[in-house]
């Protein structure tokens, strides 16, 4: 079994009436975090990269119920307490590991990320 040690945000952005972004969920949840990051710059041009996934914990209610519609949603996931706005990311992928020839249950729920920029006036998340 996964020990889910960190927690990330989890949030949901839909567009209202007007097409303006409003976020529909701020959820607090459990989870276990891996980054990888790089740098580099050449001819005057800087690149950041971010290698990040990271295993949501399925027991969740709000992660079971979105599972297989995870995809698009944002992960603020700021582990080393710095400036939130550079701990966001967009999930790219979602991988949902069942036991299909037994119980058919959820074992983990890994999401592939993908560094984005942050969103601006957020209301606080709900704890988990």
């Amino acid at each position: 079994m996964i020990s889910y040690k960190d927690k990330v945000k989890l949030i949901l952005v839909d567009a209202d009436g007007y097409n303006d972004k409003t976020v529909v969920l701020n959820q607090t949840v459990k989870s276990l975090f891996h980054l990888g990051g790089s740098y580099s710059q050449s001819a005057s041009a800087e690149e950041h990269a971010a290698d990040a996934h990271v295993y949501l914990n399925p027991k969740d209610p709000i992660v079971l119920a979105n599972a297989y519609r995870l995809e698009g949603m944002y992960i603020v996931a700021n582990m080393f307490g710095g400036d939130e706005s550079d701990a966001w990311y967009r999930i790219g992928s979602v991988v949902v590991g069942q036991r299909k020839l037994l119980a058919n249950n959820v074992d983990n729920v890994h999401c592939f990320l993908n560094k984005v920029h942050a969103l601006a006036d957020l209301p606080e998340p709900e704890e988990s």
